[in-house]
Protein backbone atom coordinates (compact mmCIF):
# COMPACT_ATOMS: atom_id res chain seq x y z
CA UNK A 1 0.00 0.00 0.00
CA UNK A 2 1.21 3.47 -1.32
CA UNK A 3 1.80 6.15 2.09
CA UNK A 4 -0.46 8.01 0.45
CA UNK A 5 -3.08 5.72 0.01
CA UNK A 6 -2.56 5.17 3.98
CA UNK A 7 -2.22 8.35 4.93
CA UNK A 8 -6.19 8.86 2.83
CA UNK A 9 -7.45 6.05 4.80
CA UNK A 10 -5.75 6.97 7.96
CA UNK A 11 -7.68 10.58 7.47
CA UNK A 12 -10.93 9.41 6.64
CA UNK A 13 -10.77 6.79 9.54
CA UNK A 14 -9.91 9.68 11.95
CA UNK A 15 -12.53 12.11 10.72
CA UNK A 16 -15.46 8.83 10.32
CA UNK A 17 -14.51 8.55 14.38
CA UNK A 18 -14.75 12.16 15.35
CA UNK A 19 -17.93 13.00 12.96
CA UNK A 20 -19.47 10.16 11.81
CA UNK A 21 -21.19 9.95 7.95
CA UNK A 22 -22.39 13.58 7.96
CA UNK A 23 -19.18 14.79 7.74
CA UNK A 24 -17.84 12.29 5.47
CA UNK A 25 -17.03 13.44 2.14
CA UNK A 26 -14.23 12.85 -0.63
CA UNK A 27 -13.63 16.90 -0.50
CA UNK A 28 -13.39 16.83 3.30
CA UNK A 29 -10.78 14.39 3.48
CA UNK A 30 -8.96 15.79 0.24
CA UNK A 31 -8.70 18.78 2.39
CA UNK A 32 -7.29 17.12 5.56
CA UNK A 33 -4.74 15.52 4.32
CA UNK A 34 -4.00 18.42 1.43
CA UNK A 35 -4.46 16.92 -1.29
CA UNK A 36 -6.88 17.33 -4.55
CA UNK A 37 -10.36 15.50 -4.61
CA UNK A 38 -9.33 13.85 -8.03
CA UNK A 39 -5.93 12.96 -6.07
CA UNK A 40 -8.22 10.66 -4.29
CA UNK A 41 -9.49 9.07 -6.60
CA UNK A 42 -6.21 7.43 -7.97
CA UNK A 43 -6.82 5.30 -4.59
CA UNK A 44 -9.99 5.19 -3.83
CA UNK A 45 -12.71 4.75 -7.09
CA UNK A 46 -15.88 6.23 -5.08
CA UNK A 47 -16.56 6.63 -1.21
CA UNK A 48 -18.35 3.39 -0.92
CA UNK A 49 -14.84 1.71 -1.75
CA UNK A 50 -13.29 4.40 0.52
CA UNK A 51 -15.99 3.38 4.07
CA UNK A 52 -14.94 -0.26 2.87
CA UNK A 53 -11.30 -0.07 3.22
CA UNK A 54 -12.05 2.18 6.61
CA UNK A 55 -14.44 -0.64 8.02
CA UNK A 56 -11.86 -3.06 6.51
CA UNK A 57 -9.31 -1.50 9.09
CA UNK A 58 -11.20 -1.17 11.93
CA UNK A 59 -12.84 -4.37 12.10
CA UNK A 60 -9.59 -6.01 12.08
CA UNK A 61 -8.24 -3.97 14.80
CA UNK A 62 -11.87 -5.04 16.67
CA UNK A 63 -11.06 -8.80 15.80
CA UNK A 64 -7.20 -8.37 17.11
CA UNK A 65 -8.37 -7.20 20.50
CA UNK A 66 -11.35 -9.74 20.77
CA UNK A 67 -8.91 -12.71 20.02
CA UNK A 68 -5.96 -11.75 22.48
CA UNK A 69 -8.57 -12.10 25.23
CA UNK A 70 -9.87 -15.22 24.03
CA UNK A 71 -6.12 -16.69 23.67
CA UNK A 72 -5.26 -14.98 26.89
CA UNK A 73 -3.24 -17.30 29.07
CA UNK A 74 -3.63 -15.14 32.33
CA UNK A 75 -7.38 -15.50 32.45
CA UNK A 76 -9.89 -18.41 33.40
CA UNK A 77 -12.00 -19.36 30.68
CA UNK A 78 -15.13 -17.54 32.76
CA UNK A 79 -12.82 -14.31 33.21
CA UNK A 80 -12.42 -14.58 29.14
CA UNK A 81 -16.58 -14.36 28.61
CA UNK A 82 -16.78 -11.55 31.47
CA UNK A 83 -13.65 -9.67 29.85
CA UNK A 84 -15.27 -9.91 25.81
CA UNK A 85 -18.52 -8.61 27.22
CA UNK A 86 -17.30 -5.73 29.30
CA UNK A 87 -15.17 -5.11 26.29
CA UNK A 88 -17.93 -4.85 24.19
CA UNK A 89 -19.48 -2.65 26.39
CA UNK A 90 -16.96 -0.57 27.33
CA UNK A 91 -14.42 0.02 24.18
CA UNK A 92 -17.19 -0.94 21.10
CA UNK A 93 -17.84 3.19 21.58
CA UNK A 94 -15.26 3.99 19.07
CA UNK A 95 -16.11 1.52 16.44
CA UNK A 96 -20.13 3.07 16.95
CA UNK A 97 -19.97 5.51 13.57
CA UNK A 98 -18.66 2.07 11.69
CA UNK A 99 -21.46 -0.08 12.74
CA UNK A 100 -24.53 2.45 12.60
CA UNK A 101 -23.48 3.22 8.87
CA UNK A 102 -23.34 -0.45 8.09
CA UNK A 103 -27.01 -0.80 9.28
CA UNK A 104 -28.16 2.54 6.99
CA UNK A 105 -29.17 0.86 3.86
CA UNK A 106 -29.25 4.68 2.27
CA UNK A 107 -25.68 4.82 3.47
CA UNK A 108 -23.99 2.68 1.50
CA UNK A 109 -24.55 0.36 -2.09
CA UNK A 110 -24.85 -3.00 -0.90
CA UNK A 111 -21.85 -4.17 -3.69
CA UNK A 112 -20.11 -7.98 -3.22
CA UNK A 113 -17.34 -6.63 -1.56
CA UNK A 114 -19.71 -4.67 1.46
CA UNK A 115 -21.31 -8.05 1.62
CA UNK A 116 -18.63 -10.57 1.73
CA UNK A 117 -17.00 -8.06 3.95
CA UNK A 118 -20.32 -8.44 6.05
CA UNK A 119 -20.25 -12.22 5.72
CA UNK A 120 -16.71 -12.48 6.25
CA UNK A 121 -16.55 -10.52 9.43
CA UNK A 122 -19.58 -12.51 10.84
CA UNK A 123 -18.29 -15.56 10.30
CA UNK A 124 -14.54 -14.93 12.26
CA UNK A 125 -17.30 -12.46 15.02
CA UNK A 126 -19.39 -16.15 15.48
CA UNK A 127 -16.38 -18.39 15.33
CA UNK A 128 -14.46 -16.20 18.61
CA UNK A 129 -18.04 -16.69 20.21
CA UNK A 130 -17.82 -20.24 20.04
CA UNK A 131 -14.74 -20.46 21.18
CA UNK A 132 -15.63 -18.19 24.48
CA UNK A 133 -18.21 -20.68 24.88
CA UNK A 134 -16.67 -23.98 24.26
CA UNK A 135 -13.87 -22.50 26.45
CA UNK A 136 -16.16 -22.64 29.21
CA UNK A 137 -18.94 -25.67 28.71
CA UNK A 138 -16.89 -27.67 27.12
CA UNK A 139 -17.77 -29.78 24.54
CA UNK A 140 -21.49 -31.15 25.32
CA UNK A 141 -22.87 -27.90 23.77
CA UNK A 142 -20.61 -28.65 20.88
CA UNK A 143 -23.64 -29.53 18.50
CA UNK A 144 -25.55 -26.52 19.22
CA UNK A 145 -22.10 -23.63 19.20
CA UNK A 146 -23.31 -21.89 16.42
CA UNK A 147 -27.26 -21.42 18.03
CA UNK A 148 -25.23 -20.22 20.80
CA UNK A 149 -23.19 -18.23 19.64
CA UNK A 150 -25.90 -16.08 17.87
CA UNK A 151 -27.84 -16.12 21.24
CA UNK A 152 -24.79 -14.95 23.15
CA UNK A 153 -24.13 -12.04 20.50
CA UNK A 154 -27.97 -11.12 20.38
CA UNK A 155 -28.60 -10.26 23.95
CA UNK A 156 -25.04 -8.08 23.94
CA UNK A 157 -26.55 -6.55 20.78
CA UNK A 158 -29.69 -5.62 22.04
CA UNK A 159 -28.28 -3.94 24.98
CA UNK A 160 -24.96 -2.02 23.12
CA UNK A 161 -27.73 -0.76 21.16
CA UNK A 162 -29.72 1.06 23.94
CA UNK A 163 -26.86 3.75 24.33
CA UNK A 164 -27.04 4.57 20.84
CA UNK A 165 -31.20 4.73 20.12
CA UNK A 166 -32.29 5.32 23.23
CA UNK A 167 -29.63 7.38 24.97
CA UNK A 168 -29.84 4.32 28.26
CA UNK A 169 -26.84 3.36 30.03
CA UNK A 170 -26.63 0.88 32.85
CA UNK A 171 -23.54 -0.46 34.24
CA UNK A 172 -21.28 -2.87 32.95
CA UNK A 173 -20.74 -5.76 35.66
CA UNK A 174 -24.93 -5.90 35.68
CA UNK A 175 -24.49 -6.76 32.16
CA UNK A 176 -21.71 -9.09 32.34
CA UNK A 177 -23.40 -10.95 35.37
CA UNK A 178 -26.67 -10.91 33.17
CA UNK A 179 -25.72 -12.34 30.45
CA UNK A 180 -22.81 -14.80 32.09
CA UNK A 181 -26.25 -16.11 34.32
CA UNK A 182 -28.27 -16.28 31.12
CA UNK A 183 -25.79 -18.61 28.88
CA UNK A 184 -25.01 -20.71 32.25
CA UNK A 185 -28.20 -21.52 32.56
CA UNK A 186 -28.87 -22.38 28.77
CA UNK A 187 -25.76 -24.74 28.48
CA UNK A 188 -26.22 -26.43 31.80
CA UNK A 189 -29.72 -27.29 30.15
CA UNK A 190 -29.19 -27.99 26.93
CA UNK A 191 -27.19 -31.48 26.87
CA UNK A 192 -30.42 -32.94 29.08
CA UNK A 193 -32.23 -31.28 26.08
CA UNK A 194 -33.11 -33.36 22.53
CA UNK A 195 -33.66 -29.84 20.74
CA UNK A 196 -31.76 -29.96 17.70
CA UNK A 197 -29.93 -26.91 16.33
CA UNK A 198 -31.54 -24.22 14.69
CA UNK A 199 -28.42 -23.39 12.78
CA UNK A 200 -24.92 -25.30 12.33
CA UNK A 201 -21.74 -23.91 10.66
CA UNK A 202 -22.72 -25.29 7.37
CA UNK A 203 -25.66 -22.96 6.78
CA UNK A 204 -22.77 -19.91 6.67
CA UNK A 205 -20.53 -19.47 3.65
CA UNK A 206 -17.43 -21.03 4.57
CA UNK A 207 -14.26 -18.88 4.80
CA UNK A 208 -12.24 -20.81 1.56
CA UNK A 209 -15.98 -20.15 0.16
CA UNK A 210 -15.79 -16.32 0.70
CA UNK A 211 -12.26 -16.20 0.01
CA UNK A 212 -12.74 -17.24 -3.29
CA UNK A 213 -15.56 -14.95 -4.21
CA UNK A 214 -13.23 -12.19 -3.32
CA UNK A 215 -10.57 -13.44 -5.57
CA UNK A 216 -12.75 -13.47 -8.69
CA UNK A 217 -13.88 -9.78 -7.60
CA UNK A 218 -10.11 -8.83 -7.16
CA UNK A 219 -9.17 -10.16 -10.76
CA UNK A 220 -12.24 -8.31 -11.66
CA UNK A 221 -11.35 -5.39 -10.69
CA UNK A 222 -7.77 -5.75 -11.78
CA UNK A 223 -9.44 -6.55 -15.52
CA UNK A 224 -11.26 -3.52 -15.42
CA UNK A 225 -8.30 -1.26 -14.03
CA UNK A 226 -6.35 -3.10 -17.46
CA UNK A 227 -8.69 -2.26 -19.62
CA UNK A 228 -8.87 1.21 -19.03
CA UNK A 229 -5.11 1.65 -19.06
CA UNK A 230 -5.41 -0.13 -22.39
CA UNK A 231 -7.65 2.22 -24.06
CA UNK A 232 -6.27 4.75 -22.64
CA UNK A 233 -2.68 3.90 -24.41
CA UNK A 234 -4.76 3.31 -27.63
CA UNK A 235 -5.97 7.11 -27.63
CA UNK A 236 -2.59 8.79 -26.86
CA UNK A 237 -1.00 10.62 -29.98
CA UNK A 238 2.74 9.05 -30.20
CA UNK A 239 5.50 9.02 -32.50
CA UNK A 240 5.57 5.53 -34.19
CA UNK A 241 8.79 4.37 -31.96
CA UNK A 242 6.69 5.74 -29.09
CA UNK A 243 3.57 4.08 -30.54
CA UNK A 244 5.50 0.52 -29.95
CA UNK A 245 7.20 1.16 -26.92
CA UNK A 246 3.82 1.29 -25.00
CA UNK A 247 2.02 -1.02 -27.37
CA UNK A 248 4.70 -3.95 -26.45
CA UNK A 249 4.58 -2.66 -22.71
CA UNK A 250 0.97 -3.14 -22.27
CA UNK A 251 1.46 -6.79 -24.15
CA UNK A 252 3.70 -7.51 -21.73
CA UNK A 253 1.65 -6.76 -18.55
CA UNK A 254 -1.80 -8.43 -20.36
CA UNK A 255 0.41 -11.52 -20.57
CA UNK A 256 1.40 -11.39 -16.97
CA UNK A 257 -1.99 -10.48 -15.78
CA UNK A 258 -3.21 -14.17 -17.72
CA UNK A 259 -0.61 -15.68 -16.46
CA UNK A 260 -0.83 -18.43 -12.97
CA UNK A 261 1.52 -16.55 -11.69
CA UNK A 262 2.03 -12.93 -12.36
CA UNK A 263 5.62 -11.75 -11.55
CA UNK A 264 5.27 -8.32 -9.14
CA UNK A 265 8.65 -7.20 -9.91
CA UNK A 266 8.01 -7.06 -13.77
CA UNK A 267 4.81 -5.83 -13.41
CA UNK A 268 6.33 -3.00 -11.38
CA UNK A 269 9.11 -2.50 -14.18
CA UNK A 270 6.41 -2.15 -16.81
CA UNK A 271 4.38 0.30 -15.02
CA UNK A 272 7.45 2.44 -14.28
CA UNK A 273 7.92 2.22 -18.05
CA UNK A 274 4.76 4.14 -18.65
CA UNK A 275 5.08 7.13 -15.99
CA UNK A 276 6.67 8.85 -18.78
CA UNK A 277 3.35 8.72 -20.46
CA UNK A 278 1.65 11.84 -18.24
CA UNK A 279 -1.91 10.94 -20.55
CA UNK A 280 -1.68 7.14 -18.82
CA UNK A 281 -1.02 8.50 -15.44
CA UNK A 282 -4.28 8.11 -13.62
CA UNK A 283 -5.09 4.28 -15.15
CA UNK A 284 -1.61 3.21 -14.34
CA UNK A 285 -1.66 4.11 -10.67
CA UNK A 286 -4.94 2.65 -10.53
CA UNK A 287 -3.94 -0.78 -11.70
CA UNK A 288 -1.06 -0.38 -9.31
CA UNK A 289 -2.98 0.31 -6.66
CA UNK A 290 -5.52 -3.12 -7.48
CA UNK A 291 -2.59 -5.08 -8.04
CA UNK A 292 -1.16 -3.49 -4.41
CA UNK A 293 2.35 -2.67 -6.14
CA UNK A 294 3.95 0.48 -6.05
CA UNK A 295 3.79 2.79 -9.02
CA UNK A 296 7.39 3.95 -9.27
Amino acid sequence: MSDKRKLILACAEQLLLAEGDSAFSMQTIANKVGISKGAIYLHFKSKDELLLAVFERQTADLLDKIRAILESDKLTPIAKLKQQIRFQHEDLKQYQAMFQLLLQEESLSFSNNLIMFYQEFRLTWLTLQEGFLLENYGEQVRPWKTDLAMTLDGIIANYLSLPVIEGIDFDTEKLVNWVVSCMDSICTALPNQTLLPVLTEQDFPSQKEIEAKKRQLHEQKVQQAFLQLQEKSQKLKLAPQKREIVDHTIALLEAQLQGENPDTVLIRALLAGLRDYRGLNTERQLLAERLNVEAV
